[in-house]
């Protein structure tokens, strides 16, 4: 999604002629919101007007309702803003773009002799919650066997950005308190690097990766097995939590009026200034979010405001056709359940039909959107262009089925495909019911399942290596919908084993199940672990693409671009991560949506001039065919 070169002749002459604008005229520069932002903007004494910054600190949400009444030039926050201040800016008439500037990013920091390389959540709230006190004393809460190692606590004073950004990821009222507190950074370093136990939060800054005097930990913050290091790409991605990143909303109409205004995002966009954020103890973004910004900066119609930049409209009607796959369309008809309710006149048509008919369907113009489940080939392609049909596709992600077993199960720790096949396949009820049955180096241990519907997503993405068509589930399991319940039952039970979708492994894990583990799945590449990234590009065996296969000419009108801006709201993206999906995070939300606008205008634009031209088309043969004067005569 990046359009680095369509700007870089026009950046290049802004920022040529900065200085002769600037003087033009020096306006002062509205700042109100976050005291942690605003200390980033007081920082920023390289900007030459620096002295006309007019910086109010009062929090980010005051900040936003203030800015959100149209005089301000400039809002500071911790968090984009959220669908309901973007209806109060759009209410008011004041449209505004979203710029990310900065990073606190957090880092766990130890010995280099520490017994491990990465935390779980689980064990981050074992050592730092404020019941820890005192209990926690020794590395055991990473691994009975490092019992013998006594622990050391190295954190920063509890009114530090870096204390505050750790105490939202740990349940209760701030950290522990038996800890040794640092006020320079310095000390904190000497401490963790002379002590074998140590365990330390300290700043990240890009330098700290090559201080061979400590070792950094990576946090896996959802305990799916996934490690994540401290980075800004990381921390952009949505992986790695212990960070808060810092924006700027800008008012567009005053960006137009203020020279010096206009003059201080150049500033703030141009990446040979990230020194200036540097200096400031802040780490500036990634390149991928500066070129974002000078996109946004010169392209009024890349600003991230929804809601100036489409509204769905309060009276559709009409119809809109979506066929294909039915992976997605539970969460597709909530979707439509949300338009239809509000809009009688408007009818959504859902049909699972498959793949094949889907994509026959679509090529044929009979439906608007195809939904496919595995990532689109030149064939498919094809079909739809042998029609005449130009198409579009967007991602909605990823869904994949999780398996649990017992802690204790060794042989449960990793699994083939054909081994997995061969537990839930319908005609194993009666054969398979010993883990000895599955493979003869696995021991005599009675199976019990806990399973759940023959309809749900997770049992037809269980079964998809099996071969197509899928074939049907075993029917002998014990069934609940509750994820809670199937994987405390797991972790009661020897030889257990159950199933579900991320998002409910999710709600498993901030349950703090004990006695469970993953189970990685080897579809002959080796044994891969379930994680967000797995997951995303396929790795996982028991992972399903979800693909939007859109008709361009569907996407020209207002039907179809309600829908797809209904689904990748904020408000809505919930709902769909409850579906089990991966993909996407909050803040690459709005760059989604920025993407459907330049696809809205562009399918707008190419059939509005083709229905004008068939216009004047039928008009001339009208005018042939009818007599002329002299002729009637």
């Amino acid at each position: 999604m990046r359009y680095t070169l369509r700007w870089a002749a026009f950046l290049s002459l802004l920022l040529c002629t900065t200085h002769p604008v600037f003087a033009q005229s020096s306006e002062s520069i509205s700042v109100i919101g976050s005291g942690i932002v605003n200390r980033l903007v007081d920082a920023l004494v390289d900007f030459p007007a620096h002295e006309l910054l007019s910086v109010n600190t009062v929090g980010t949400a005051t900040g936003i309702d203030r800015f959100c009444n149209g005089d301000i030039d400039i809002a500071t926050a911790v968090r984009p803003l959220t669908s309901a201040e973007k209806a109060i800016c759009s209410a008011n008439e004041v449209a505004h773009s979203e710029f990310l500037v900065g990073h606190h990013i957090v880092a766990l920091a130890a010995h280099p002799e520490a017994p491990g390389e990465c935390l779980s959540h689980t064990q981050l709230e074992a050592v730092l919650k404020p019941s820890a006190s005192n209990i926690a004393r020794d590395w055991s809460f990473f691994d009975p066997e490092s019992a013998d190692l006594p622990l050391t606590l190295v954190i920063p004073q509890d009114d530090r950005i870096d204390y505050l950004i750790f105490d939202t990821l740990i349940a209760g009222d701030g950290l522990r308190a038996d800890v040794t507190k640092y006020e320079e950074y310095e000390m904190a370093i000497a401490e963790v690097s002379a002590m074998a136990g140590s365990l330390g939060v300290l700043a990240w800054f890009q330098d700290l990766s090559s201080d061979s005097s400590i070792t950094l930990l990576d946090v896996a913050s959802e305990d799916n097995g996934a490690c994540f290091s401290p980075s800004v790409e990381n921390v952009e991605g949505g992986d790695y939590k212990a960070a808060l990143s810092m924006y700027l909303i800008v008012n567009r109409a005053r960006l137009k009026q203020n020279d010096t205004l206009a003059e201080f995002m150049r500033f703030i966009v141009d990446d040979t200034n990230a020194s200036a954020i540097a200096s400031s103890g802040v780490t500036p973004p990634s390149e991928a979010t500066y070129d974002l910004n000078e996109q946004v900066l010169l392209d009024e119609d890349a600003a991230s405001s929804a809601g100036a930049d489409f509204q769905v409209p309060a009276n559709l009607s009409g119809s809109l056709k979506i066929v294909g796959a039915a992976n997605a369309f539970d969460a597709l008809d909530r979707v439509a359940g949300m338009l239809t309710q509000d809009n009688t006149a408007f009818e959504i048509d859902l049909k699972p039909m498959g793949r094949a008919k889907g994509m026959e369907s679509l090529c044929a113009g009979e439906a608007d959107i195809a939904v496919l489940d595995a990532d689109l080939s030149e064939a498919d392609l094809e079909i739809c262009a042998e029609s005449d049909i130009a198409t579009t596709s967007t991602s909605l992600g990823a869904q994949a089925t999780i398996l649990l077993g017992n802690a204790a199960d060794d042989y449960t720790h990793c699994l083939t495909t054909d081994q997995i096949n061969r537990v839930w396949r319908a005609e194993s009820s009666e054969t398979v019911t010993s883990w000895l049955s599955v493979d003869p180096s696995f021991p005599d241990v009675d199976m019990t399942l806990f399973g759940l519907s023959l309809l749900d997503q997770a049992s037809d993405i269980l079964l998809k290596t099996a071969g197509s068509p899928i074939p049907p589930i075993r029917r002998d399991t014990e069934k609940d919908f509750n994820p809670l319940y199937r994987a405390a039952a797991v972790g009661n039970v020897p030889g257990a084993l159950t199933y579900m979708n991320w998002h409910d492994y999710q709600r498993v894990v901030d349950n703090e199940q004990a006695n469970i583990h993953l189970v990685a799945v080897d579809a002959g590449a080796g044994c891969v672990l379930p994680s967000p990234a797995t997951i995303e590009d396929g790795s996982y065996a028991l992972s399903r693409p979800s693909i939007l296969l859109i008709r361009q000419q569907s996407l020209s009108g207002v039907n179809t671009q309600s829908f797809l801006w209904t689904l990748f709201a904020e408000d809505n993206w919930e709902n769909v991560m409850q579906e089990g999906f991966v993909g996407f995070s909050n803040l690459e939300l709005p760059g989604v949506r920025r993407e459907l606008l330049r696809a809205f205008a562009a399918a707008e634009a190419r059939y509005l001039a083709e229905d004008e031209a068939d216009a004047a088309e039928d008009d001339r043969d009208t005018l042939e065919e009818e007599p002329t004067d002299a002729g009637s005569g």
